[in-house]
């Protein structure tokens, strides 16, 4: 029988033994910094502007509630005075979040601009222009037989083709959500006939396996492979970059492995699945900021390495003068196509 070691639990270990000789109770309250201001905010076109606003916090501090409110929140665009941000809480099932807003909606093109003050702080600013729309030229599912050693299963293969354009540096993020025709709740068992189609589609992520292209693959290192760590994260989308086909049609090729969690009796009836793809073309900062978060949740040796102090933790990109945080700038196009049933 073969046991899969964690490299990081020997690592781990190895630092403990190698640390019970010379322990040594330090007192961190002379490190403390003064506190920051931290705003983020997304300038999406078509989207109402919303950005968050925080205070740096210590370690010791053990999670305090750090969410700034009553402060003066301005949105400029285009160098002219849009106006002040309101505060607004939004109370959700488990938690409110509370938010400044703006009706103004963002266009590419524009150049927006927060600036953000609260007293006992620096005051903090920050300034991005909207990009144009990326261009998606198509979008296909296909079935596909995943096989291990051990097991097959249902799987798909989406190819998403987009141009890219001709200037240098462009950056992405690409996402996949998955829609499930929504039906009237009964026990199925209790009915002779299918349940009635409710006239809308429910869509989750589709969790997808970035690996299989290679704008993703190089991500992963050789001992990383060795290692086990053979996965990115990417819940939420991946961000990438036009190194690899700057100023030309490409097609990215993602597998997912995601099926159907639930026994439907009336699979005649059923409508299609169907999934949609977004591409967003975000800005250097942005993409620099979602590389760096994505780079903390993926399995790595660095970031196993990082845990226990033996290796250099990833930094994230900021560009809140005066502070911490983002202000990105994303512009998004999408295609939608219908699932074909499994053979």
């Amino acid at each position: 029988m073969i046991m899969k070691v964690n490299i990081k639990h020997i690592l781990s270990l190895g630092v403990i033994l190698l640390a019970t000789s010379c322990m040594k109770e330090v007192d961190l309250e002379h490190l403390r910094p003064d506190p920051k201001l931290v705003l983020n905010c997304v300038a999406s076109q078509g989207e109402p502007l919303k950005a968050s606003l925080s205070r740096t916090w210590f370690y010791t501090d053990n999670y305090p509630n750090v969410t700034i409110e009553n402060a003066k929140v301005n949105l400029y665009v285009n160098n002219h005075l849009v106006g002040e941000m309101n505060w607004l809480v939004t109370e959700g099932d488990y938690y409110s979040i509370g938010n400044y807003v703006s009706s103004y909606i963002p266009v590419s093109g524009d150049k927006v601009r927060i600036e953000a003050e609260k007293e006992g702080f620096r005051e903090v600013m920050a300034e991005e222009i909207v990009p144009g729309k990326p261009t998606l030229t198509g979008f296909s599912v296909e079935n596909i037989k995943s096989n291990t050693p051990y097991y097959s299963s249902d799987g798909r293969r989406y190819k998403i083709t987009f141009r890219d354009n001709p200037s240098t540096g462009d950056c992405y993020l690409i996402k996949i959500s998955r829609g499930y025709p929504e039906y009237e709740d009964h026990s199925l068992g209790d009915y002779e006939e299918a349940p009635a189609y409710k006239g809308v589609y429910g869509w989750t992520t589709e969790y997808l396996d970035y690996t299989t292209d290679p704008v993703f693959e190089n991500k992963i290192s050789i001992l990383d492979k060795v290692m086990g760590n053979d996965w990115l994260s990417g819940s939420g989308g991946r961000p990438f970059s036009d190194e690899l086909f700057n100023g030309k049609e490409y097609t990215m090729k993602l597998n997912s492995n995601s099926g159907l969690s639930y026994y439907w009796p009336y699979e005649e009836e059923r409508l299609p699945d169907s999934v949609r793809v977004y591409l967003y073309t975000i800005t250097e900062p942005y993409y620099k900021y979602l590389s760096a978060l994505a780079s903390l949740y993926d399995g790595s040796l660095n970031n196993d390495l990082a845990d226990i102090g033996l290796a250099e933790p990833v930094r994230v990109t900021s560009n809140i003068n005066g502070g911490l945080g983002i202000l990105g700038a994303a512009c998004a196009d999408s295609l939608t196509v219908v699932v074909p049933k499994a053979n």
